[in-house]
């Protein structure tokens, strides 16, 4: 007989180990960089850095990160707002050049809509983003600003 039964289980406990505990939606893997960046200095000393975390971007979600242990972080124990969490203007689109919703807005109603993705992309090129310890997703966010810009289309 063959080890396919034990095989599928460990993928499936594997897929289960990306599930937010919180709403049950899929996660984003991040660099335990990223936490030590963002979570606060009290919560810290809970995580294991040894265990592969994810980034949950779910809107309504109060976790932020969470651990193949199941071990969860939530808005209130990270550093800075974010942005797939709250809809407040002042929160940056772009962590790294400070890129707000409201900031963005402003270049749209002015007329000179480029100007955020030009000025990111001319950073990301020149190699001074830090999107790894800025962004809690723990990635670029010129997906998010792209997004965020089109509802200006």
């Amino acid at each position: 007989m063959t080890d396919c039964c034990v095989t599928n289980e460990k993928n499936v406990e594997s897929i289960r180990s990306e599930l937010c505990p919180s709403c049950n939606t899929k996660g984003k893997k991040v660099k335990i960089i990223t936490l030590k960046s963002i979570l606060k200095p009290t919560v810290l000393d809970t995580l294991n850095p040894d265990l592969t975390h994810y980034f949950c971007s779910t809107e309504d979600c109060v976790v932020v990160y969470f651990g193949t242990d199941k071990k969860t972080y939530s808005t209130s124990e990270v550093k800075v707002s974010v942005y797939q969490k709250d809809n407040s203007p002042i929160v940056p689109v772009c962590y790294c050049f400070d890129w707000t919703r409201e900031k963005i807005t402003k270049y749209f109603e002015e007329g000179i809509g480029s100007k955020p993705l030009e000025h990111i992309r001319q950073n990301v090129k020149e190699n001074r983003c830090g999107c790894e310890v800025n962004n809690p997703q723990g990635s670029c966010c010129l997906g998010n600003v792209t997004k965020f810009m089109n509802q200006f289309s």
